[in-house]
């Protein structure tokens, strides 16, 4: 549950941050992206608050509040760093994702 909250999160910053006005242009997904800025940073906005609401119900409301913006932190900073370098492919965040809910189900 934790790990879909945070990819959640995750998703929902990448789509505010792809809208930001000084992106160079890009093609495919994000080109409809950028050109639909409003719809884009909504469905981020809603997403966001999923998942804030999702960690008031998991911990609490002073504990998912602080979860939700240590992980908005965090997220934040991950996409920040890794997106310039063209590393967030979906294979590969789908990957990613997927072997930290196998491992969250185990632990």
């Amino acid at each position: 549950m934790i790990t879909t909250l945070y990819f959640t999160q995750f998703v929902a910053f990448y789509l505010w941050q792809i809208t930001a006005p000084k992106r160079p242009p890009v093609s495919g997904l994000l080109a409809h992206s950028s050109a639909n800025k409003s719809q884009t940073r909504l469905v981020g906005a809603v997403l966001a608050l999923i998942t804030c609401v999702g960690f008031v119900l998991q911990w609490g409301l002073a504990s998912g509040i602080a979860g939700f913006f240590v992980g908005l932190m965090t997220v934040g900073c991950l996409s920040v760093i890794i997106e310039p370098f063209n590393y967030l492919r979906v294979q590969g965040v789908a990957a990613i994702y997927v072997c930290c809910v196998v491992l969250e189900m185990i632990v």
